[in-house]
């Protein structure tokens, strides 16, 4: 309750400041307002009858706009600010699909629907959430509206609630672009589209889980590098930010050169009252942001269920910023994700922590004590057990569970290394898999029966030193993997990291999709590692950044950069880059460059790790990389064409004027000669007047054409000169 009391107190002083501000602004009249209303329920094929606790919603309705159900007025011009139709009330009631009645006979005002917003958030168990998708998937498509015209019409609108009502499509413009908006709630519904791109500068609530939106988040939605342009200007405002169960994939844009903190003001900037943030069940990958500690409000940070990797970031406990304290999170969704490393101790710093879930994940070591003693997630676990407090937390290495946290089921050690990470979901403690088992797996996924080359492939069971493309060592385990340019296709499998004596992996040239495995890190003799030239997305794991060995990783000469010698790109490069060998190289010697990635803006490029082409283009003949052009090669190519093509006019002008004035000197000069004056020749002037026409003068720069039309000029001149000297007896 003191959440929402928090919440309701920022938004109904936002309510009072802004009505006395918009009061009269967009008032229209009733009989306008009450016909665009009605537009609503035009889609009402059935023609039901409405219970009759509704309100209004009907021509013969003499109730005032204001009092109709599910309408919010202003309380000074009582113009229309708020549709709340959510809960399936539009689709329904007033559409007569599934018609119920259980609806109240209120009017709702400001304050009923502020303290609708829900701050919390309870975790599904992960035997319903299957069992929601195998209902889904058996379940017949349902057929809803699309979203309701008209509404854009009502300008002063400024909470929208039209949650479960089987809207299907997309969200129009003229909806994105209504100018007050202040609430809009849309969760569970069958939208599609990309992220709509929101207009209003007041917006508190923005709610579009449960639908089906796709695509990456703006670039720049959270904060610009520029300075003065903190973030998008319908986000400043913002309190409750729930874009989960959705499609939205890519990295969560929020980068080191965000713009969130005014250090002159020592003050966070923008997005200061935002205190729910949902991300969770989408495809997002990439690392947890840093600048999420700048959120200094937020009390729930939920990104569940999506590709994150990396270590959990420090600033998540510690705050961000100049001046920066602890975060007051109460809730802490991680997990499901490939994030690694250890759990950090200092989560406990967080004073209002009361649920913290990381099962599911590839973190290793122990639970922290300080952690554990926390009491953490009573109301997910059932306390009556008797278990210890780091269960409650999550299950610890070498044991499982189906939620991954308490009870736990503790295994037999057998060396396995895949039973190192923490909270693993299982329903029984699996064996050891053989590296025979691990070969035939890693065939699976890799679709080995339609590999390219017949040869090569695996007879399940076979011995593993006797498959094309494996060699072994003196001990019979395998030490080299070579399938490149063979079609391979599918998930790199987490076992290959367990193959202990395994030093060179080459799958470059590929179809190999998913994400890179941390457990690579776990072969200590990994040296040769060639994924380029596949479909792998995301980012390279951190932790096998920073493991030595892996193509000379961290090995180079002194004097070498840190960055250079340990960097995700001699891994393989990041989205965005590439190489002529897909990867960067740590230098060998001392002055010698190793290689390098470098920006590349092709599709396949900003998509796939590992790129070692880029596509070119073509201009005037020439070939050009893309990322030539972004580095201004092409541009100073053109300026020099630019500068050469003026040259060339201002030249030949000058020679068209030198030419025609030389030809009238030399007429008026003949016409001005004395009649019996003698000519040795039909050309006496000096050899030197007419070097202007010398063949010499033509290169091979010249066309052919700009050739003979000059030398037909000079031809002209001469005979036009020869044809004006006096004849002699």
């Amino acid at each position: 309750m003191k959440n929402l009391a928090i919440v309701t107190d920022i938004l109904s002083s936002n309510f009072l400041n802004s009505t006395l501000l918009r009061s009269s602004t967009y008032a229209m009249d009733d009989s306008d307002v009450k016909g665009i209303l009605l537009t609503l329920i035009e889609p009402n094929q059935n023609h039901a009858t409405l219970p009759s606790s509704v309100k209004g919603w009907s021509e013969q309705s003499q109730e005032p706009v204001c009092y109709w159900t599910g309408i919010t007025c202003d309380p000074i011009d009582h113009s229309v600010i708020g549709l709340n139709l959510g809960d399936g009330f539009w689709v329904k009631t007033l559409l007569g699909i599934n018609q119920t009645g259980h609806y109240q006979d209120r009017l709702l005002h400001a304050e009923d629907l502020f303290a609708g917003i829900t701050l919390h958030k309870n975790r599904q168990a992960l035997n319903s959430i299957h069992l929601d998708k195998r209902n889904l998937q058996k379940g017949e498509a349902t057929v809803g509206p699309l979203f309701p015209s008209g509404i854009e019409k009502l300008k002063s609108l400024r909470f929208i609630n039209l949650s479960s009502n089987q809207i299907q499509g997309p969200i129009p413009k003229s909806i994105t672009d209504l100018p007050n908006l202040e609430i809009f709630d849309v969760t569970q519904n069958d939208l599609i589209g990309t992220f709509p791109n929101f207009q209003s500068d007041s917006l508190m609530v923005l709610d579009l889980s449960k639908n089906r939106f796709h695509g990456s988040l703006p670039k720049d939605l959270f904060g610009h590098s520029e300075i003065g342009r903190d973030t998008a200007p319908y986000l400043k405002s913002i309190v409750k930010f729930d874009i989960s169960h959705n499609g939205f994939n890519y990295t969560i844009p929020l980068n080191g050169e965000s713009a969130f903190y005014d250090v002159g003001a020592q003050t966070e900037t923008v997005l200061k009252n935002l205190q729910y943030f949902d991300l969770g069940y989408n495809l997002f990958s990439g690392t947890i942001p840093n600048n999420i500690g700048n959120f200094a409000s937020l009390q729930g940070l939920f990104l569940e269920n999506n590709r994150l990797v990396g270590t959990i970031p420090k600033s998540l406990y510690r705050g961000s910023g100049i001046g920066a304290n602890p975060l007051p999170l109460v809730q802490l969704f991680l997990q499901g994700n490939m994030l690694s490393g250890t759990l950090p101790s200092g989560l406990a710093d967080l004073p209002n922590l009361k649920e913290l879930y990381v099962d599911g994940n590839k973190l290793t070591g122990t639970i922290p004590p300080n952690v554990c003693n926390k009491g953490l997630n009573a109301v997910f676990v059932n306390d009556d057990a008797d278990h210890d407090n780091c269960d409650n937390v999550v299950c610890p290495a070498n044991s499982i569970s189906l939620e991954g946290v308490s009870p736990c089921t503790r295994c037999e050690d057998d060396g396995s290394a895949f039973r190192k990470y923490l909270g693993q979901r299982d329903s029984e403690c699996r064996p050891k898999l053989s590296e025979v088992e691990i070969l035939d797996l890693f065939f699976d996924h890799m679709h080995g029966e339609e590999w390219l080359d017949p040869a090569y492939f695996w007879e399940p069971g076979s011995p593993a030193c006797k498959r094309p493309g494996v060699k072994c060592g003196d001990s019979g385990k395998v030490t080299s993997i070579r399938l490149p340019s063979l079609g391979l296709r599918g998930p790199l499998i987490p076992e290959l990291g367990f193959l202990s004596e395994l030093h060179s992996l080459d799958l470059s040239d590929n179809f190999i999709t998913g994400f890179v495995p941390s457990e690579f890190r776990f072969v200590d003799k990994l040296i040769d590692f060639n994924i380029k030239g596949n479909e792998l997305q995301g980012v390279i794991p951190v932790l096998l950044c920073i493991t030595e060995g892996i193509n000379s990783n961290g090995i180079g000469p002194e004097g070498t950069e840190f960055d250079l010698l340990y960097n995700c790109n001699n891994i393989a490069c990041a989205r965005g880059t590439y190489s002529d060998i897909g990867r960067a190289a740590v230098p060998t010697e001392e002055d010698v460059d190793g290689v390098q990635c470098v920006p590349c803006f092709d599709d396949e490029a900003k998509y796939y790790l590992g790129r070692h082409s880029c596509t070119d283009i073509s201009i005037a003949g020439l070939q050009f990389r893309q990322d030539d052009i972004r580095h201004g090669v092409v541009y100073t190519i053109f300026s020099l064409f630019a500068i050469a093509f003026i040259v060339h006019l201002f030249i030949m002008g000058r020679r068209k004027k030198y030419v025609l004035s030389e030809n009238e000197d030399r007429s008026s000069q003949q016409q001005n000669a004395l009649p019996l004056q003698r000519q040795d020749s039909p050309l006496s002037v000096e050899d030197d007047e007419y070097e202007e026409y010398s063949d010499d003068d033509w290169t091979a720069a010249d066309s052919e054409t700009d050739t003979l039309a000059k030398r037909e000029a000079r031809n002209t001149a001469i005979e036009l000169t020869d044809n004006r000297l006096p004849k002699v007896a």
